[in-house]
């Protein structure tokens, strides 16, 4: 708080500085507000088990598939019998969405207003100048006022090793986003005119900021899947995922000129707030027909659910415990699969959560070639629609290569790549 607040004041200016501080309550509560809903207009599947480029490619939907998606349902591990060599896969992936050139044009203000004050403080351009730089500064900060820029990414690596008992694996994975949005304070533009009046600008004094919020979820364990029943007609596979968590929350606020992109980082440790803890992930999967063509699977992850409070910020994150069921159809040259989940996923406390119904398609152009498209809906309308497209190759039968891209409102775009190798 303002050290004046020690100093003596006379009665009659008491009210107008309660009013003042009062103003800077509501300002500050404003700005965690505009935090909050840029958080909700993320687009991207914060999805808790995987960075798929293969399910990416099928609208994100997984939990009906193959062993290579046993980060989605421990129980597909079965699918990878005794009779198959160790398999491991690395995923990579990522997102981004800056409708307004944000992140360009925070930096060229900050880098104009550093020029502004030099030209001010040092005398070194006339007045009619600095207000020519004035007026751009202003109009850029005008131009993205409360506009939202975010980001996403997402890495997971496992290792599968059939037995004749069961199936493990080994897995780690890291998700996690971030969203920023710049908050112009109109004062600002009388201040920068005065300071030209008065020849002396201190950037100190501007009230307009840079906001950064968002979170990361780190987890590494082992997984397990066993088939519990097979007959002629059908059968009923279970696993688990045992793993160590970590969350961490972000929350950051700069003056605007000192905006830096390195300060909105989700491993810049002095503005996270962090929380470790063991979870477990549940998976059923179910297969029946002549050719087990028909396909069924639900799976709950984290049984423990988590909080975590940013408490500079106030914030609160839940990381919830989530189910979703899932069913497909195979064929020699299709497969058609969707995913729907049954509650909401992890939010912030403050905002109402997404819950995601995903179908995709998979086409077999080859033996080792493969096509695929998808669609990703919220049925909570807090994220717009996305559209899918991957291929997939797999030589040999002993190397795999996924990729994927996707595409969405608010000029959201993202890309994923997956290897795989059975040695």
């Amino acid at each position: 708080m303002d050290s004046c607040l020690n100093l003596p004041l006379p009665v009659f200016n008491r009210r107008l500085y309660s009013k003042i501080i009062h103003l800077k309550v509501i300002k500050a509560a404003i700005t965690i507000i505009a935090l909050l809903v840029l958080s909700a207009i993320f687009i991207f599947p914060a999805n808790a088990d995987s960075f798929s480029a293969k399910n990416t490619g099928q609208g994100f939907s997984s939990i009906t598939q193959d062993f290579a998606s046993s980060l989605s349902n421990p129980a597909l591990l079965t699918q990878y019998d005794s009779k198959d060599d160790i398999f491991f896969s690395f995923n990579l992936g990522g997102m981004g969405s800056d409708q307004f050139d944000v992140i360009d044009t925070a930096e060229e203000i900050a880098n104009d207003l550093d020029s502004l004050a030099n030209d001010i403080n040092l005398q070194q351009t006339s007045s009619n100048d600095q207000k020519t730089q004035t007026s751009a500064i202003v109009n850029n900060l005008k131009s993205i006022d409360d506009k939202v820029v975010n980001i996403r990414n997402g890495i997971n690596f496992q290792l599968i090793i059939p037995t004749r008992l069961l199936t493990f694996g080994l897995f780690t994975n890291q998700y996690g986003r971030i969203g920023g949005l710049i908050n112009y304070d109109d004062g600002d533009q009388k201040l920068l005119e005065e300071a030209i009046e008065l020849q002396h600008l201190n950037l100190d004094d501007l009230q307009s900021t840079a906001n950064g919020i968002g979170y990361s979820v780190a987890e590494g364990g082992v997984m397990l899947g066993y088939q519990a029943i097979n007959t002629q007609d059908y059968e009923i596979n279970i696993g688990t995922k045992i793993k160590y968590q970590r969350v961490d929350l972000f929350y950051n606020q700069l003056n605007v000129s000192n905006f830096d992109d390195n300060e909105f980082e989700l491993d810049n440790e002095k503005y996270l707030t962090d929380k470790n803890a063991a979870n477990i992930d549940l998976g059923l999967y179910i297969a029946w027909g002549e050719k087990r063509q028909w396909r069924a699977a639900v799976v709950t992850n984290n049984i423990i659910s988590q909080e975590v409070h940013h408490r500079e910020s106030d914030l609160i994150f839940k990381l919830e415990t989530t189910t979703a069921i899932g069913f497909s159809y195979q064929n020699d040259w299709l497969t058609l699969s969707t995913d729907f989940d049954l509650i909401d996923r992890e939010h912030f406390i403050a905002l109402k959560p997404s819950k995601y119904a995903s179908i995709g398609a998979e086409f077999h152009i080859t033996e080792h070639s493969q096509l695929r498209v998808g669609l990703r809906n919220d049925l909570n309308g807090v994220d717009g629609d996305l559209y899918t497209l991957g291929l997939g190759f797999s030589p040999w039968d002993i190397l795999t290569i996924d990729l994927a891209a996707f595409a969405g409102n608010n000029d959201t775009i993202g890309a994923a790549i997956q290897f795989g190798l059975k040695v």
